[in-house]
Protein backbone atom coordinates (compact mmCIF):
# COMPACT_ATOMS: atom_id res chain seq x y z
CA UNK A 1 0.00 0.00 0.00
CA UNK A 2 1.24 2.96 -0.85
CA UNK A 3 0.91 6.70 0.68
CA UNK A 4 -0.45 9.55 -0.80
CA UNK A 5 1.57 12.03 0.65
CA UNK A 6 4.63 10.58 -1.59
CA UNK A 7 2.76 11.34 -4.81
CA UNK A 8 4.58 13.81 -7.04
CA UNK A 9 1.90 17.08 -7.77
CA UNK A 10 1.90 17.10 -11.68
CA UNK A 11 -0.07 19.17 -13.95
CA UNK A 12 -1.02 18.63 -17.71
CA UNK A 13 -0.04 22.13 -19.69
CA UNK A 14 0.08 23.41 -23.03
CA UNK A 15 2.21 26.13 -22.18
CA UNK A 16 6.36 25.44 -21.68
CA UNK A 17 7.71 29.02 -21.34
CA UNK A 18 9.90 29.74 -18.34
CA UNK A 19 7.36 32.18 -16.81
CA UNK A 20 4.64 29.55 -16.91
CA UNK A 21 6.96 26.71 -15.86
CA UNK A 22 8.14 28.47 -12.97
CA UNK A 23 4.41 29.79 -11.65
CA UNK A 24 3.89 25.98 -11.14
CA UNK A 25 6.77 25.04 -9.67
CA UNK A 26 6.02 28.31 -7.03
CA UNK A 27 2.99 26.68 -6.37
CA UNK A 28 4.16 23.40 -5.23
CA UNK A 29 4.02 21.60 -9.11
CA UNK A 30 6.98 18.88 -9.09
CA UNK A 31 6.48 17.35 -12.81
CA UNK A 32 4.32 18.41 -15.92
CA UNK A 33 2.49 16.61 -18.66
CA UNK A 34 2.72 17.95 -22.30
CA UNK A 35 -0.45 18.39 -23.96
CA UNK A 36 -1.29 20.38 -27.25
CA UNK A 37 -3.23 19.41 -30.33
CA UNK A 38 -1.99 17.61 -33.24
CA UNK A 39 -0.56 20.43 -35.00
CA UNK A 40 0.82 22.63 -32.14
CA UNK A 41 2.49 19.09 -30.74
CA UNK A 42 4.48 19.32 -34.03
CA UNK A 43 5.62 23.01 -33.22
CA UNK A 44 6.82 22.01 -29.84
CA UNK A 45 10.46 23.37 -29.58
CA UNK A 46 11.76 20.19 -27.34
CA UNK A 47 15.29 21.50 -26.68
CA UNK A 48 13.46 24.13 -24.97
CA UNK A 49 10.89 22.67 -23.45
CA UNK A 50 13.64 20.84 -21.56
CA UNK A 51 15.24 23.70 -21.02
CA UNK A 52 13.14 25.63 -19.10
CA UNK A 53 11.52 22.94 -17.29
CA UNK A 54 15.39 21.75 -16.17
CA UNK A 55 15.62 25.83 -14.87
CA UNK A 56 12.41 25.88 -13.52
CA UNK A 57 13.13 22.55 -11.05
CA UNK A 58 10.24 20.55 -13.23
CA UNK A 59 9.99 17.08 -14.33
CA UNK A 60 9.04 16.23 -17.57
CA UNK A 61 7.06 13.62 -16.39
CA UNK A 62 4.91 12.44 -19.49
CA UNK A 63 3.52 13.22 -23.49
CA UNK A 64 -0.31 13.01 -23.92
CA UNK A 65 0.16 12.32 -27.78
CA UNK A 66 -2.49 14.53 -29.83
CA UNK A 67 -6.34 13.40 -30.38
CA UNK A 68 -8.67 14.41 -32.95
CA UNK A 69 -10.92 12.59 -35.55
CA UNK A 70 -7.76 12.56 -38.22
CA UNK A 71 -5.34 11.26 -35.54
CA UNK A 72 -7.29 8.06 -34.53
CA UNK A 73 -5.60 4.88 -33.66
CA UNK A 74 -9.06 3.20 -34.18
CA UNK A 75 -9.67 4.63 -37.31
CA UNK A 76 -11.42 2.00 -39.79
CA UNK A 77 -9.92 3.68 -42.72
CA UNK A 78 -6.50 2.16 -43.40
CA UNK A 79 -4.64 5.21 -44.16
CA UNK A 80 -5.51 7.57 -41.36
CA UNK A 81 -4.88 4.24 -38.56
CA UNK A 82 -1.03 4.21 -40.60
CA UNK A 83 -0.73 7.89 -40.36
CA UNK A 84 -1.71 7.94 -36.68
CA UNK A 85 0.90 6.02 -35.53
CA UNK A 86 3.63 7.72 -37.88
CA UNK A 87 2.35 11.01 -36.15
CA UNK A 88 2.79 9.71 -32.87
CA UNK A 89 6.08 7.76 -33.16
CA UNK A 90 7.65 10.77 -34.25
CA UNK A 91 6.68 12.55 -31.25
CA UNK A 92 7.76 10.18 -28.95
CA UNK A 93 10.86 10.10 -30.42
CA UNK A 94 11.58 13.96 -29.90
CA UNK A 95 9.78 13.27 -26.60
CA UNK A 96 11.78 10.70 -25.13
CA UNK A 97 15.22 12.61 -26.42
CA UNK A 98 14.67 15.32 -23.87
CA UNK A 99 13.50 12.92 -21.05
CA UNK A 100 9.82 12.00 -21.43
CA UNK A 101 9.59 8.63 -20.54
CA UNK A 102 5.35 8.17 -20.36
CA UNK A 103 2.90 8.16 -23.27
CA UNK A 104 -0.59 9.32 -22.80
CA UNK A 105 -2.78 7.70 -25.27
CA UNK A 106 -6.62 7.80 -26.08
CA UNK A 107 -7.58 5.19 -27.59
CA UNK A 108 -10.25 6.21 -30.04
CA UNK A 109 -11.97 9.26 -31.27
CA UNK A 110 -15.49 9.33 -31.45
CA UNK A 111 -18.47 9.49 -32.21
CA UNK A 112 -18.83 5.38 -32.87
CA UNK A 113 -21.41 3.80 -33.77
CA UNK A 114 -22.49 0.33 -32.19
CA UNK A 115 -22.20 -1.16 -35.55
CA UNK A 116 -18.23 0.04 -35.95
CA UNK A 117 -17.42 -0.54 -32.19
CA UNK A 118 -16.08 -4.56 -32.16
CA UNK A 119 -13.81 -3.25 -35.85
CA UNK A 120 -12.48 -0.11 -34.19
CA UNK A 121 -11.02 -2.15 -31.03
CA UNK A 122 -9.46 -4.54 -33.15
CA UNK A 123 -7.68 -1.51 -35.03
CA UNK A 124 -7.26 0.15 -32.01
CA UNK A 125 -5.18 -3.23 -30.69
CA UNK A 126 -2.98 -3.02 -33.93
CA UNK A 127 -2.38 0.40 -34.21
CA UNK A 128 -1.38 0.24 -29.81
CA UNK A 129 0.86 -2.62 -30.90
CA UNK A 130 2.74 -0.87 -32.88
CA UNK A 131 2.88 2.53 -30.70
CA UNK A 132 3.91 -0.19 -27.97
CA UNK A 133 7.27 -1.51 -29.89
CA UNK A 134 8.19 2.18 -30.40
CA UNK A 135 7.53 2.78 -26.79
CA UNK A 136 9.58 -0.12 -25.46
CA UNK A 137 12.33 0.71 -27.87
CA UNK A 138 12.74 4.36 -26.54
CA UNK A 139 12.83 2.82 -22.82
CA UNK A 140 9.41 4.03 -22.31
CA UNK A 141 6.19 3.49 -21.35
CA UNK A 142 2.37 3.32 -23.34
CA UNK A 143 -0.76 4.51 -21.43
CA UNK A 144 -4.23 3.94 -22.41
CA UNK A 145 -6.53 6.46 -21.11
CA UNK A 146 -10.59 5.61 -20.33
CA UNK A 147 -12.64 7.64 -22.52
CA UNK A 148 -16.36 8.84 -21.95
CA UNK A 149 -19.54 9.18 -24.38
CA UNK A 150 -19.18 6.53 -27.02
CA UNK A 151 -15.17 6.17 -27.15
CA UNK A 152 -13.20 3.22 -26.83
CA UNK A 153 -12.87 2.41 -23.14
CA UNK A 154 -15.83 4.25 -21.86
CA UNK A 155 -16.21 0.90 -19.41
CA UNK A 156 -13.85 -1.14 -17.56
CA UNK A 157 -14.93 -4.02 -19.87
CA UNK A 158 -13.26 -2.40 -22.65
CA UNK A 159 -10.37 -0.82 -21.40
CA UNK A 160 -9.71 -4.11 -19.53
CA UNK A 161 -9.99 -5.68 -23.22
CA UNK A 162 -7.65 -2.83 -24.37
CA UNK A 163 -4.65 -3.36 -22.28
CA UNK A 164 -4.42 -6.93 -22.23
CA UNK A 165 -4.47 -7.06 -25.61
CA UNK A 166 -0.53 -6.26 -25.24
CA UNK A 167 1.22 -6.68 -21.71
CA UNK A 168 3.60 -3.56 -22.39
CA UNK A 169 0.75 -1.70 -22.19
CA UNK A 170 -0.49 0.42 -19.18
CA UNK A 171 -3.47 2.65 -17.97
CA UNK A 172 -3.51 6.25 -17.55
CA UNK A 173 -6.95 6.79 -15.30
CA UNK A 174 -9.05 9.64 -16.06
CA UNK A 175 -11.33 9.83 -12.60
CA UNK A 176 -13.83 12.05 -14.81
CA UNK A 177 -14.91 10.08 -18.00
CA UNK A 178 -16.11 6.64 -16.28
CA UNK A 179 -19.58 7.82 -17.26
CA UNK A 180 -22.69 7.01 -15.11
CA UNK A 181 -24.40 5.35 -18.23
CA UNK A 182 -22.01 2.76 -18.99
CA UNK A 183 -22.15 1.72 -15.43
CA UNK A 184 -18.08 1.18 -14.23
CA UNK A 185 -17.58 3.08 -10.95
CA UNK A 186 -14.09 4.45 -9.63
CA UNK A 187 -14.18 1.15 -7.52
CA UNK A 188 -14.91 -1.21 -10.22
CA UNK A 189 -12.64 0.30 -12.35
CA UNK A 190 -9.32 0.01 -9.50
CA UNK A 191 -10.58 -3.09 -8.57
CA UNK A 192 -10.05 -4.73 -12.09
CA UNK A 193 -6.99 -2.67 -13.29
CA UNK A 194 -5.45 -0.99 -10.81
CA UNK A 195 -2.34 -3.41 -11.16
CA UNK A 196 -1.77 -1.26 -14.29
CA UNK A 197 -2.67 2.26 -13.35
CA UNK A 198 1.09 4.42 -13.96
CA UNK A 199 -0.72 7.63 -14.12
CA UNK A 200 -3.64 9.89 -14.07
CA UNK A 201 -5.65 12.67 -15.06
CA UNK A 202 -7.62 14.37 -11.65
CA UNK A 203 -10.61 16.44 -12.01
CA UNK A 204 -14.32 16.42 -11.04
CA UNK A 205 -17.44 15.71 -12.47
CA UNK A 206 -21.05 15.09 -12.16
CA UNK A 207 -20.69 10.90 -13.35
CA UNK A 208 -22.66 12.34 -16.11
CA UNK A 209 -20.39 13.49 -18.67
CA UNK A 210 -16.63 15.05 -18.28
CA UNK A 211 -16.61 18.16 -16.92
CA UNK A 212 -12.52 18.67 -15.51
CA UNK A 213 -13.92 20.72 -12.50
CA UNK A 214 -11.22 21.39 -10.30
CA UNK A 215 -11.72 19.02 -7.20
CA UNK A 216 -13.91 19.30 -4.84
CA UNK A 217 -16.28 21.15 -7.12
CA UNK A 218 -18.13 18.12 -8.47
CA UNK A 219 -19.34 14.65 -6.97
CA UNK A 220 -16.39 12.45 -6.66
CA UNK A 221 -15.71 11.25 -3.01
CA UNK A 222 -11.91 11.84 -2.64
CA UNK A 223 -11.00 10.42 0.03
CA UNK A 224 -12.63 7.13 -1.07
CA UNK A 225 -10.91 7.59 -4.55
CA UNK A 226 -7.26 8.18 -2.79
CA UNK A 227 -7.90 5.31 -0.06
CA UNK A 228 -8.69 2.87 -3.22
CA UNK A 229 -5.36 4.50 -5.38
CA UNK A 230 -3.40 3.83 -1.86
CA UNK A 231 -4.44 0.35 -1.60
CA UNK A 232 -3.81 -0.40 -5.48
CA UNK A 233 -0.06 0.60 -5.08
CA UNK A 234 -0.15 3.69 -6.92
CA UNK A 235 3.21 5.22 -6.95
CA UNK A 236 3.08 7.78 -9.90
CA UNK A 237 1.99 11.40 -9.99
CA UNK A 238 -1.25 12.91 -8.55
CA UNK A 239 -1.84 14.93 -12.20
CA UNK A 240 -4.30 17.08 -12.73
CA UNK A 241 -6.15 17.77 -15.82
CA UNK A 242 -8.31 20.96 -15.92
CA UNK A 243 -8.98 24.32 -16.70
CA UNK A 244 -7.79 27.72 -14.14
CA UNK A 245 -10.50 30.84 -14.28
CA UNK A 246 -13.41 31.36 -15.71
CA UNK A 247 -13.67 28.69 -18.68
CA UNK A 248 -16.45 26.45 -20.18
CA UNK A 249 -15.19 23.62 -18.13
CA UNK A 250 -15.95 25.09 -14.92
CA UNK A 251 -17.83 28.25 -15.17
CA UNK A 252 -18.56 28.89 -11.49
CA UNK A 253 -14.99 29.15 -10.69
CA UNK A 254 -14.60 32.00 -8.77
CA UNK A 255 -10.72 32.23 -9.81
CA UNK A 256 -9.11 33.73 -12.22
CA UNK A 257 -5.18 32.88 -11.65
CA UNK A 258 -3.52 29.76 -11.01
CA UNK A 259 -1.86 30.90 -7.55
CA UNK A 260 -5.27 31.76 -6.89
CA UNK A 261 -6.80 28.37 -7.63
CA UNK A 262 -4.35 25.76 -6.45
CA UNK A 263 -4.24 26.77 -2.72
CA UNK A 264 -8.41 26.57 -2.46
CA UNK A 265 -8.83 23.61 -4.76
CA UNK A 266 -5.64 21.38 -4.92
CA UNK A 267 -3.77 20.63 -1.67
CA UNK A 268 -4.05 17.35 -1.23
CA UNK A 269 -4.13 17.16 2.50
CA UNK A 270 -7.45 19.53 2.91
CA UNK A 271 -8.80 17.85 -0.52
CA UNK A 272 -8.81 14.14 1.28
CA UNK A 273 -8.84 15.22 5.11
CA UNK A 274 -6.25 12.70 5.85
CA UNK A 275 -3.51 13.42 8.42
Amino acid sequence: MTNYKEWKTAISTFDYDYGTLKRYADCGIKAIEISRSWDRQLDIDWAELKANADKAGIELWSCHLPFCFTVNPASLHHETAHTTVLIDSFIMEKAAAVGIKTFVIHPSSEPIEDEDREKSMEAAKIALHQLADTAERLGAVLCVEDLPRTCLGHDVKEMTELVESDSRLKVCFDVNHLCKKYGTTHKEFIDALGDKIYTLHISDYDFIDEKHFFPGMGKINWNELVTLLEQANYSGPFLYEGGFGPSHWAPEVPFGTFEDAYPRHMTIKELYGKE
